[in-house]
């Protein structure tokens, strides 16, 4: 009964591992090592975006394997097998060796990545006992050692066979502080005759369970066997005929089984692959070699040639701004580290983004000189607040994120020693600063300060309508009427939908009272529950947009959120994940892009547990806020002309009028940079800071500076200045009260009879 479950929970039973005849050989083979448990490195956390439950995504990094040997005590089944020291030792050998056989041949095809397996022999060396003889039952019968063993370990029981070995394989991974961990069954059959199992089961000799679960061999089989199964664990399919389908895709990269044995293509010939049979396992057991689509289902794929699998190579992403700092001469960066993931697109498993990359460096380089590690944190995420020494002759300095385990770096900080800077991203960059020393010119240490307002306008002084909002509160109970906005279409779908999409009052939601529902087609009403699969939110838009975001709500502890974003051609070009959320917790879930080519979303939970969906929003917000000294930037815009305006907070005036109104030409994923905009404390931006009378700036007080207040009074009238587009030069209001009249022509002339001009 329990074979049943887990196969309906896994999938139907062809889509499991099966075993494969494999010969006995003569091989020589590396000596078993054991390793003893307080050497090893000390657990940093699971791989980046991983949970518990992921203990076995793709086959790169360090592994726990756990050998369960089992001994039947003849409390129910007739004791016919029993482990000696002699088999013992040839089966942790024949473990070691099949496991390495995976490193040797990773060994020949980069030099880039690292993979080692931990074999921890707590329950080889003592076998396990166990009411029943595994040997001599159905294969179908495995839950019942499993479970004798899993009694014998402690570990709490939830019901679930696989909840529990996951809970073992994730407690032994933190035990040996290794990325992965699976087990692997072990059943005597040194005294069967066939060493099979009894007539009438799945499997006639080994299987094995995907994604970090387990697998069940006899004893007599060989190495190649613990090969061929641990491709399974990091879900390679079967290639022999009746076992995995040339239909079949599996893996990070959701790859076609193309070597399968019924594959249809004309003049397709098997290669030897370690999920074959037969010769063709034997003779890619021998020559360290498999498919390219064999090994990408493992997560062994290089698209660009570079040496470095795919599911690795992916920027890391470096954030911050930095300046130099005046009073102690040294530089002053402050930002954060973080590796980024490749969408998981396997059809199975948990499909969490995940990588095993780490920040191991933080590097500097001065002018385009060689690169300096002046930090070497070893973590996924890195908060940085570094001060860096620079040199006299330096002009530019830059940082980076490296991983030198598999050579990724990230983005790179480029700052110039006269001004602050700030990472870059697709769209507009710029900075708000203050001119201190009222000098009219950006000087070494005029910053900044964090948040003052830029938007995006429009030709009148109106913001720009870019971003939209979607707010359950602001729409009449019920089910959404049809095209109730022209720039955007809600569907529920999933097998339990049926299109309909309502808004409802909750208890669950993040702003107000009322959040969106699905129909449901099997309760027959509209639930608040959104579903991993079964019921789901997708937002078409009318036109592409560059940032879309909606808030996943958690129903219940331990709730996850997911939204994905596709574009024209339906690719996921994004994709977000929440953390595990508390019940009430809120998330904003949020994809921004480089250019705008989203053309649809769709929200749900995720990892089988339900989220609730609030306050959809899509597009850029036109309102940036500056961060530390003074940064702001606009992403995800589409392609065009924008004007962009600052305001300052308090008794700021910008420097000149087109200080506070800037143009930039936007292009897709392009880096519009210093659109900068300075202010000055107090004043007017059209008085002169120096000398307020000298209305030319020629150094002189004199007629002509009457002369340019009146002509400009003339042509455009006495009027209030701020807001308009007049030159700051000439300084025309003397007074500075940001208007222009009489008084500051009367001002000037006061000034000339006062003293005879200068």
């Amino acid at each position: 009964m329990f074979f049943n479950f887990f196969a309906n929970r896994a999938g139907q039973l062809r889509n499991f591992p099966r075993a494969t005849s494999v010969r006995t050989r003569s091989r020589k083979t590396r000596s078993l090592s054991l390793e003893a448990l307080e050497t090893r490195r000390v657990l940093m956390g699971l791989p980046f975006g991983a949970t518990p439950r992921d203990t076995g995504e793709f086959l790169l990094g360090s592994v726990a394997v756990t050998p369960v040997l089992l001994e039947s005590n003849g409390q129910i089944d007739p004791n016919t097998e029993n482990w000696t020291a002699g088999h013992i030792q040839e089966v942790l050998t024949n473990i070691r060796t099949g496991v390495d056989w995976w490193v040797d041949t990773l060994a020949t095809k980069t030099s880039i990545h690292n993979l080692s397996f931990t074999i921890d022999t707590t329950y080889a060396l003592t076998p396990v006992a166990s009411k029943y003889e595994p040997i001599g039952r159905r294969s179908n019968d495995y839950a019942l050692w499993v479970s004798d063993f899993l009694d014998t370990t402690g570990q709490p029981r939830s019901g679930s066979l696989e909840t529990d070995m996951r809970a073992f394989n994730q407690a032994q991974r933190e035990k040996l502080g290794t990325d992965w961990s699976y087990t692997i069954f072990v059943v005597p059959s040194q005294n069967d005759a066939d060493g099979q199992f009894a007539a009438g089961g799945s499997f006639n000799r080994a299987f094995a369970f995907a994604g970090g679960l387990f697998m069940i061999v006899p004893s007599t089989r060989p190495a190649s066997t613990y090969t061929h199964e641990s491709g399974h664990i990091f879900w390679a399919r079967d290639e022999y005929a009746g076992g995995g389908s040339y239909y079949d895709f599996r893996g990070y990269y959701n790859t076609q089984n193309i070597n399968a044995a019924n594959n249809p293509q004309v003049g397709f010939v098997q290669q030897p692959s370690i999920m074959a049979s037969g010769t063709l396992l034997d003779t890619a057991y021998d020559n360290h070699i498999s498919p390219a689509s064999t090994l990408a289902m493992i997560g062994w794929q290089d698209t660009d040639g570079d040496g470095i699998f795919d599911v690795l190579d992916v920027p890391h992403k470096l954030t911050g701004t930095g300046y130099l700092d005046t009073a102690t001469g040294k530089y002053r960066f402050k930002g954060q580290a973080t590796v980024q993931t490749l969408a998981n697109l396997n059809t199975s498993g948990q499909r969490n983004d995940i990588t095993i990359n780490r920040i191991r460096e933080i590097e500097v380089r001065f002018d385009s000189g060689a690169w300096q590690v002046i930090s070497a944190p070893d973590m996924a995420v890195v908060e940085l607040d570094l001060t860096i020494n620079i040199p006299s002759s330096a002009s530019q300095i830059e940082i980076r994120a490296r991983d030198s385990s598999t050579t990724v770096v990230s983005n790179i900080f480029r700052g110039r020693l006269g001004r602050a800077d700030a990472t870059t991203v697709p769209g507009i960059n710029g900075f708000v600063w203050v001119d201190t020393n009222k000098n009219g010119l950006r000087d070494v240490g005029e910053n900044g300060p964090a948040g003052w307002t830029v938007q995006l306008i429009n030709g009148s002084g109106g913001v720009l309508p870019l971003r939209q909002i979607v707010e359950p509160d602001s729409l009449p109970d019920g089910v959404l009427a049809s095209g109730f906005r022209p720039d955007l279409t809600l569907t529920a779908v999933g097998s339990d939908a049926d299109g309909r999409i309502g808004v409802f009052t909750d208890t669950g939601t993040s702003t107000g009272s009322k959040n969106f529902r699905a129909y449901s087609r099997s309760s027959q009403i509209f639930s608040s529950l959104w579903t991993t699969s079964t019921r789901r939110l997708q937002a078409t838009l009318s036109a592409p947009s560059g940032v879309v975001q909606i808030d996943a709500v958690g129903p219940t502890s331990g709730s996850y959120g997911r939204l994905e974003a596709y574009n024209q051609a339906g690719q996921l070009i994004g994709r977000y994940t929440t953390g595990p959320l508390a019940s009430g917790q809120v998330e904003t879930m949020r994809i921004t892009r480089g250019a705008a080519d989203i053309a649809y979303f769709i929200a749900g939970g995720h990892a089988n547990t339900n989220i609730k969906l609030d306050n959809l929003q899509y597009g850029v917000n036109p309102t940036a806020v500056t961060t530390d000294l003074g940064a702001f930037a606009f992403e995800g815009l589409a392609a065009g002309t924008y004007m962009v305006q600052a305001s300052a907070v308090g008794a700021f005036n910008g420097l000149a009028p087109e200080d506070r109104l800037r143009t930039a030409v936007v292009t897709a994923n392009s880096e519009i940079l210093d659109i900068d905009f300075g202010f000055v404390a107090g004043g007017s931006s059209w008085q002169n800071t120096r000398d307020p009378n000298d209305v030319n700036d020629d150094g002189f007080v004199s007629p002509i500076d009457v002369l340019q207040i009146i002509n400009d009074i003339n042509a455009r009238g006495s009027r209030e200045l701020r807001g308009t587009t007049t030159p700051f030069r000439p300084y025309i209001d003397v007074t500075g009260d940001n208007f222009v009249s009489g008084i500051d022509v009367l001002q000037v002339i006061n000034f000339i009879n006062a003293r005879g001009g200068t």
